[in-house]
């Protein structure tokens, strides 16, 4: 029995409506809704919550429906990656206080930039094929069709833009913009790294 199959019978035994199981979920009608008709899918959270609420176990939520299997996995893959990543931004950011006078500093910062030029081709040639994505939406929005930035990314975003004001305003007076250049990186690595609090299913 698929996914939306199994918790619309089990919501039905348990005499509830759609509107009662959306409030113990703190979610909309409409995704209870969308999840019964196989439209939608909840992310792992929530689906221990529900295994709880309706007292089904994932093993057998996931047995039948490969679908949500392989949307799980995928979402998994997709943090994954964007971890590797992140971790290679943050390390380019660092690579701007190399000393690139010296033969050693400069070998160090040429790896460092093959590694991240080959990480932007990888990104933009593989992912979308790697994550089952379309490759249109990918290069669009970078994310899956059914993810939405989350209020965390709102506030995230707006310091990401408060940080490229002042890196400005500061090397206009002066410092030097290898410094702004690595701030700045590395709070783009730091994107990735959080990618899973960046982006939340829609409901």
């Amino acid at each position: 029995m698929k996914f939306g199959e199994q918790i619309k019978e089990r919501r039905q035994e348990l005499d509830l409506t759609q509107a009662e199981v959306a409030e113990k979920y703190f979610v909309t009608r409409q995704a209870v809704s969308n999840w019964e008709h196989d439209k939608t899918y909840p992310d792992l959270n929530m689906l221990v919550k529900i295994s709880n609420v309706y007292q089904i176990s994932l093993d057998s939520l996931l047995r039948e429906d490969q679908k949500l299997k392989d949307y799980l996995e995928q979402g998994r893959a997709m943090n994954s990656f964007s971890v590797s990543y992140g971790f290679i931004w943050v390390m380019f950011g660092l690579s701007y206080f190399l000393d690139d006078s010296t033969k050693g500093g400069s070998i160090a910062w040429y790896g460092m930039v093959a590694i991240f030029l080959l990480a932007m081709i990888y990104e933009e040639l593989v992912t979308p094929f790697f994550l089952g994505i379309n490759r249109r939406t990918f290069y669009r929005s970078g994310k899956r069709p059914d993810e939405k930035l989350s209020i965390f990314a709102k506030l995230f975003y707006g310091v990401f833009v408060l940080a490229v004001i002042i890196s400005v305003i500061l090397v206009h007076q002066g410092m030097s913009g290898r410094y702004a250049s690595s701030a700045l990186t590395i709070l783009v690595g730091v994107q990735y790294l959080l990618r899973k609090y960046i982006y939340v299913a829609r409901k």
